[in-house]
């Protein structure tokens, strides 16, 4: 009896295990459904051109070399970056008035020291519509054509005319040799000379941080309408002009050594006027003073 009820608690509990397994319902097989495709953005374009910031003046861009400027080359012209401005400025940046003109219309610049003031040359690119070079070095004392971008040289000795090369730094600074008569001729003397007296230059090119201001106290180059470069050198004592006219010739060259036409300034170093002596009188004697 027990043995058949034991039996048939067994397959009670085999037919309720079975039930609970077959009552599973089978997994589902997942199917991934397709994204939307996302809809099309449509950006708007504009013909090429120079950019504008937001404050509406256009960014500047690199020339494109003229096509006709090898013709004009082989025609004898100077293709090269024109000087925009060749002159001098105050200490404090300010421009210096000339004061007058030379026979060959060069513009005059006094001076009762001989330094102390600032030599300034600005340039813009010229026939061949390359941009303006920017070195100020570039010496090699076995290579004449090895150059600077600004080219410029005096016609008397400056300071106490060292021949050494850009001797602008302690312990030893010398002066500036003289080219005279002024050329620009590939010679190792002249080379020598142009980087040693460019090398005490410093390139700005930008107008707003340039070593010039307006009248206003704005940093500005002097022709800012035209001048897209800027060279200034302090002139310091070691290097001061001599007393009398001296004649300083500047050209610059493009970023292909191309060199542009010359320019010429006169620094002129003259005593300042004697201050006349007013006479002085002599003391009138007072007479002596009697006690009551």
């Amino acid at each position: 009896m027990r043995r058949g009820i034991a039996a048939a608690l067994v397959l009670l509990s085999s037919a309720v295990a079975c039930s609970t397994v077959q009552s599973k319902p089978a997994p589902r097989k997942v199917v991934d459904e397709p994204a939307e495709a996302p809809t099309p953005v449509v950006i708007k374009t504009v013909p090429p051109g120079t950019p504008v910031p937001a404050g509406g003046a256009p960014l500047s861009t690199r020339p494109v070399k003229n096509p006709k400027a090898e013709e004009e080359k082989r025609a004898g012209k100077a293709i090269g970056p024109i000087v925009t401005f060749a002159g001098a400025a105050r200490a404090d940046g300010q421009i210096m008035e000339p004061t007058g003109k030379s026979p060959k219309g060069y513009p005059i610049y006094n001076n009762f020291v001989g330094s102390g003031f600032i030599i300034v040359v600005e340039g813009k690119p010229g026939i061949s519509n390359i941009e303006v070079g920017r070195s100020i070095f570039k010496y090699d004392p076995n290579d004449p054509k090895s150059r600077p971008d600004l080219e410029i040289e005096v016609n008397r000795p400056l300071g106490d005319g060292s021949a050494e090369v850009c001797d602008a730094r302690r312990p030893k600074i010398g002066g500036i040799p003289a080219v005279d008569p002024p050329s620009f001729a590939e010679t190792k003397q002249i080379t020598a000379a142009l980087n040693d007296f460019s090398c005490r230059f410093e390139t700005f090119i930008e107008s707003a941080s340039s070593c010039t201001v307006e009248r206003s106290g704005d940093f500005s180059f002097i022709n800012a309408k035209e001048s897209k470069v800027q060279f200034c050198m302090v002139v310091a004592r070691s290097w001061n002009f001599p007393e009398g006219e001296t004649l300083v010739s500047v050209r610059l060259r493009d970023i292909e050594g191309n060199p542009g036409p010359v320019a010429n300034f006169i620094v002129q170093r003259k005593r300042p006027p004697a201050q006349p002596v007013r006479a002085v009188a002599p003391p009138t004697p007072t007479a002596p003073r009697r006690r009551p």
